[in-house]
């Protein structure tokens, strides 16, 4: 496959994911963006759909990811941080935005599917309680804590293939003890303790700061429930999940190289994931 992707070229979980439900989509994203020029159409959906669209299965956790987000950059700011109510009300100034525009912010209200308002007021009443419950009971621990990544996209490399991923929080404490924390919103989740995830952001952690596995600890913590949970893994069992990942990087980068043009990358049969993909109306447009 011809084009630009080559050099922008990089593994991660949700690329893989988005070539097998819908390898158009991908194109789009992954391979024709790079080739396009700054006034194209395609490049103001990707930063529309990056910066302010998500699906309503990922709202309750979008809000609450950025109300712990804007909790700690006041603390990384050296603000007072004593009462959440500000939090609280950024919440409720959020779902409100929503709830009368739903179409700017989610994709499915984009794509023409009613949203009850009913539906958007439970998300945010469960938000608040979600938010609460970090508040009172997880935020105390970090207070002390050095952020060393929070919510921003890192990489790292290996064999001279590139992986992304995104921890919602690294800290570290006066010991020199790495800490990697996942919030999570749905403990019933089947894979509410991603291990993969969690391997790659231990594998990161290991290759960018330089640290000893017995100097780092993981957890997962569950914030519907107010419980966590630790996560470890062998230095042999990280071994094995480095080949893993070199092998699924040099496979999804075969997968593309071997077509040829757009018509290479099949469309998404499947009503439900057209509408809830960004790229629908743009996928109607060019056929």
């Amino acid at each position: 496959m011809r084009g630009n992707w080559k050099k922008w070229y990089a593994w991660s979980r949700s690329k893989r994911s988005m070539f097998e439900n819908c390898q158009r989509k991908f194109y789009f994203r992954y391979v024709k963006f790079y080739d396009v020029g700054k006034g194209d159409m395609l490049r103001s959906i990707k930063y529309m759909i990056e910066r302010k669209y998500t699906n309503i299965n990922f709202l309750l956790g979008k809000i609450v990811h950025d109300a712990i987000k804007r909790q700690f950059d006041q603390l990384s700011r050296a603000r007072d941080v004593s009462n959440p109510d500000s939090i609280i009300k950024f919440i409720s100034r959020t779902s409100e935005e929503i709830r009368e525009n739903p179409e700017d912010f989610i994709i499915e209200s984009l794509n023409g599917e009613e949203i009850l308002p009913e539906a958007l007021f439970k998300i945010e009443k469960e938000a608040i309680r979600q938010f609460k419950i970090f508040f009172n009971e997880y935020f105390d621990f970090f207070k002390d804590l050095e952020i060393m990544e929070h919510e921003e996209y890192c990489n790292f490399e290996i064999n001279d293939h590139k992986f992304y991923l995104m921890p919602d929080i690294v800290t570290k404490s006066n010991n020199g003890i790495f800490y990697i924390t996942e919030w999570k919103t749905d403990s019933t989740y089947s894979q509410g303790i991603d291990k993969w995830q969690m391997n790659l952001y231990i594998l990161w952690a290991l290759t960018k700061h330089k640290i000893k596995l017995e100097n780092l600890k993981a957890e997962v913590v569950f914030l519907d429930i107010g419980d966590s949970c630790d996560y470890s893994v062998t230095a042999t069992d990280l071994e094995k999940f480095k080949k893993q990942l070199v092998n699924e990087a040099e496979k999804l980068f075969n997968d593309i190289d071997e077509k040829s043009e757009m018509n290479d990358f099949k469309k998404c049969d499947n009503g439900k994931i057209c509408l809830s993909c960004g790229y629908n109306e743009y996928c109607k447009l060019n056929k």
